[in-house]
């Protein structure tokens, strides 16, 4: 049996073309051997009204996963390709590969996460 590989240093810091900081990420492509998915984001609670990125697209397909403690807690306004969608927590949303995206967080109690779960190893 193999040792489990465990990784504590966490969120890895990771500069996406786009972000005004870097994104925050809890799976790389460099994990476990090579990881068909990457997986950033966060508490955004502090984050009501603050973009963190500009429009942006990637190579690979992005799932926006949106939660809250209490349902409908956490509103995000996504902008895909020019056009508007409000997500309402529980949520979840694909952008396409090379679709032109970003999101501003309109309402969220404390404990509210959107996570950008990347299907690929380019950002």
């Amino acid at each position: 049996m193999s040792a489990p590989e465990i990784h504590t240093d966490l969120p890895i810091p990771l500069a996406v073309a786009g972000h005004h900081q870097p994104a925050p990420f809890y799976l790389t492509s460099e994990m476990f051997g090579g990881l068909p998915v990457q997986l950033a984001g966060g508490e955004l609670s502090e984050l009501v009204g603050k973009p963190v990125a500009a429009p942006h697209t990637h190579e690979v397909d992005e799932i926006y996963f949106l939660v809250s403690p209490t349902p409908g807690a956490a509103r995000i306004e996504v902008m895909l390709d020019g056009q508007r969608h409000e997500l309402v927590s529980p949520a979840v949303m694909r952008i396409p590969a090379g679709s032109e995206h970003c999101f501003l967080t309109l309402e969220a109690e404390r404990g509210s996460y959107c996570f950008g779960v990347l299907i690929g190893d380019k950002l």
